[in-house]
């Protein structure tokens, strides 16, 4: 089975199983699931200038505190 048929499995199956309770956004759940797999991308860039380059092109500016924990993740996930 292919990686998106799998995914749309998981999400039919996990709004089954919450029927009855607090609804899920599976739009929020998706973007969520994007968002993680682009930070894992930008985790794995061979350097920090490569790295800030793509932060600021994903929007963060530099000097802000969003840019400089991100910097900081960057450092820390590097061995």
């Amino acid at each position: 089975m292919d990686e998106k048929k799998k995914r749309d499995l998981d999400d039919v199956i996990r709004e089954e199983t919450r029927r009855g309770r607090r609804p899920v956004d599976i739009g929020t759940v998706r973007q969520k699931r994007e968002r993680l797999a682009l930070l894992k991308r930008l985790l794995t860039l061979a350097t920090e200038q490569e790295f800030m380059e793509a932060i600021r092109a994903f929007g963060l500016v530099e000097g802000s505190p969003e840019f400089s924990e991100a910097l900081d993740a960057w450092h820390a996930f590097r061995p």
